[in-house]
């Protein structure tokens, strides 16, 4: 399963005629330590509270009186950090050029341990939730990180490789949309601004994953026309 963002293609998929700036692998992977450290930082911040398997602990209000709330909580945060983590493995290329079975393998944990879980318990979460902040936001976040990734996959066994690297890294925009939205949070608190909770939380929903999918966006028509 070939994730990453320089897969090869056969003739059935058009594939760049001249290489982008920056095609070497070392040049595709400076960005890679950025990647692992926004990844850990942000799973430094989210894990702690939900460790102790207490739930007046949860970042997230937790309804009581539904006793499915807090284990569907724990489980969508456990699919979302092996989402998070095999993530960075799927987006390493000197891991896929390297050792490409350790890359298939990470996929396959990516899709059906981590993305298509995580994505629909997050649908799941959004109908018990206590708080309207930023629900729309995280709901149509979660149905198109589904969509993605399933498309992904789908594409991926049809071995229409460059239909299943567009889908993938979509899906890779959808997975890392949490982390945005709690930096801008983050952002705000420290810079001291005069933010209302409430639009700052709606804002932090959308932006995370609006503006991942522009960038993805241009990256894909930045490699498919050498840059």
């Amino acid at each position: 399963m070939t994730l990453s963002v320089d897969s090869p293609r056969p003739r059935g998929d058009a594939a760049p005629t001249t290489p982008p700036r920056g095609a070497g692998p070392r040049r595709r992977a400076r960005w890679m330590p950025a990647l692992v450290v926004l990844v850990l930082a942000f799973l430094a911040f989210v894990l702690p509270p939900y460790l102790g398997l207490d739930p007046s602990a949860a970042r997230i209000p937790v309804d009581a009186s539904v006793p499915w709330h807090y284990p569907v909580l724990i489980v969508h945060i456990a699919t979302s950090t092996i989402a998070l983590l095999t993530l960075c493995l799927q987006m390493w290329p000197w891991l896929r050029e390297h050792h490409p079975a350790v890359h298939r393998v990470s996929g396959r944990v990516y899709v059906f341990a981590g993305a298509l879980p995580a994505a629909l318990l997050s649908l799941v979460l959004c109908l018990q939730a206590t708080s309207p902040i930023g629900t729309l936001g995280v709901a149509t976040a979660g149905a198109f990180w589904a969509v993605t990734t399933a498309m992904g996959w789908i594409r991926g066994r049809q071995r229409r490789w460059g239909s299943h690297r567009r889908w993938m890294l979509y899906s890779f925009a959808f997975a890392l949309q949490a982390t945005w939205a709690r930096l801008i949070a983050v952002v705000a608190i420290v810079g001291g601004l005069e933010v209302d909770p409430v639009l700052m939380g709606e804002a932090g929903t959308w932006l995370g994953w609006i503006v991942n999918v522009l960038l993805v966006h241009w990256w894909i028509e930045r490699t498919r026309s050498g840059g």
